[in-house]
């Protein structure tokens, strides 16, 4: 059984490009190593986090992640069993948009596009999309 789940944070510090894309980063490699597999979302100072792979793994992953000093109120959202993942072959997927009209508009698009779109429906994968919306509108 593979354990799914989703929560967010708020940023305690200001989050560059450069910091995103080395949490990304360094997110790809371990993930990979961990097969974890997932979705980060940031966006005006909220991180918003799916996280699929064996149970023990993500628990342990969670409390990692509960102690960075880069966020606080991380809030567990959903946590459920599921069968197959949401993201086999994305370790850490990251969706890095300019602050303009557009570009914020073709997020949302992207959003509503895999919230209408995928096949393996769970509560955690739908709460994520609505969140998803909420957080970028």
């Amino acid at each position: 059984m593979i354990q799914q789940i989703v929560y967010y944070s708020i940023s305690e510090k200001v989050i560059t490009e450069k910091t995103i894309s080395e949490i990304v980063e360094s997110s790809r490699i371990n993930n990979a190593k961990k097969n974890i597999t997932g979705c980060l979302l940031y966006h005006n100072k909220v991180f918003l986090q799916l996280l699929e792979g064996k149970s023990d793994i993500i628990n342990k992953l969670f409390e990692t992640i509960k102690k960075d000093d880069r966020h606080s109120n991380v809030t567990l959202i959903i946590e459920e069993s599921i069968d197959k993942r949401m993201f086999p072959d994305w370790n850490m997927a990251f969706h890095q948009f300019e602050k303009n009209k557009s570009s914020l508009d073709k997020l949302i698009e992207n959003i509503d596009f895999f919230s209408n779109n995928i096949p393996k429906k769970t509560e955690a994968i739908d709460l994520f999309w609505s969140m998803a919306r909420q957080i970028v509108k």
